[in-house]
């Protein structure tokens, strides 16, 4: 049932929001990289995880976490979800160690 759920928000609003709510709901944790591929992984039937963040707050639970961060996103304002959706589509041009660095300064952005 949750994974129909994150498949219809995935068809309704699309990967980068997914992304952008991935990114939120960490604060920063998850890379668009890094959430993509949960996203993939989600998408081919895998319900379990092996990040930090998804262990130690959601007992290996991908379903669970990524839930957990859609109904979050949910609650942003409209402007906020624009401009990070909007963020995710830059900062897939970057590389890896450039979206890690945004990721840690994440927290202390400003929304």
């Amino acid at each position: 049932m949750i994974r129909e759920e994150i498949m219809k928000t995935l068809e309704e609003k699309g990967d980068d929001w997914v992304v952008a709510a991935m990114i939120e709901g960490s604060i920063g944790y998850h890379s668009v990289n890094g959430a993509r591929i949960l996203i993939e992984d989600i998408k081919n039937g895998r319900t379990t995880d092996a990040c930090e963040r998804c262990i130690a707050c959601f007992k290996g639970d991908l379903l669970a976490m990524v839930k957990y961060d859609i109904d979050g996103f949910k609650r942003v304002s409209p402007a906020k979800a624009e401009r990070l959706v909007k963020t995710v589509q830059q900062l897939e041009k970057l590389s890896i160690v450039q979206q890690v660095t945004f990721g840690l300064m994440y927290p202390t952005a400003g929304g």
